[in-house]
């Protein structure tokens, strides 16, 4: 074969691949920032291990850059025991932990990638009140668990994990990613509401007080 035909083959080979893999990283939109944090209260039905016998567990982001996030985590268990530890995830290469993060705006049959359990296709995808906020959540279930995450932020909100002699809950207890809703509106919101309302009524009332005296 002409070696000029020979090069061009090889630079596909090694070119191809190579557009696919920035392509793909390129596909990964992560949904969290520095400083962001969630809280968790875990209860368990069974006879938990003593590794297992879990209250609580908090993920604080603390940096995030291109498809990788570091996280402090901490777990706190029921006797009393605090356990911290610092994880680097990489949504790209499936690095995504306990499943703490998954990418951004997935649907109804879409598919990522875990280190730990190969693809895993989202199943679900529903309106959740999470965190005091109604929230559009998605889920998906591995070898043990059935997960679920904030569509938005790619935040892990729960999960349910099953083991031969007691199953773990995990819910969402307080976060900051987004801000509590009152009557369907964010707490914020809802409080400017009330307080342009409340101004409003000020100024007609005043406006009412003055036309009266006018009148008088």
């Amino acid at each position: 074969m002409n070696k000029s035909v020979l090069l061009a083959v090889a630079l596909i080979i090694l070119i191809v691949p190579a557009l696919l893999f920035s392509e793909a990283f390129a596909d990964i939109s992560i949904g969290v920032k520095k400083s962001d944090w969630i809280q968790y209260q875990v209860t368990e039905t069974g006879n938990p291990t003593a590794d297992y016998n879990i209250t609580w567990a908090r993920i604080d982001v603390t940096a995030v850059q291109g498809s990788k996030i570091n996280i402090d985590v901490q777990t706190g268990f029921a006797n009393g025991t605090l356990y911290p530890e610092k994880v680097s995830l990489n949504l790209a290469t499936g690095a995504i932990g306990d499943g703490f993060f998954v990418p951004v705006n997935l649907n109804l049959g879409d598919h990522f990638y875990s280190e730990y359990q190969g693809n895993i296709t989202i199943t679900s995808i529903w309106q959740l009140e999470v965190g005091s906020a109604l929230r559009t959540v998605i889920s998906a279930t591995s070898n043990q668990t059935t997960y679920y995450w904030d569509k938005q932020t790619g935040m892990l909100v729960g999960a349910t994990t099953s083991f031969p002699n007691f199953t773990l809950f995990t819910k969402t207890s307080g976060t900051n990613l987004w801000q509590p809703q009152i009557l369907g509106v964010d707490s914020a919101t809802f409080y400017e509401i009330i307080a342009t309302i409340v101004v409003a009524l000020v100024a007609v009332c005043a406006i009412l007080i003055w036309h009266k005296r006018k009148i008088n």
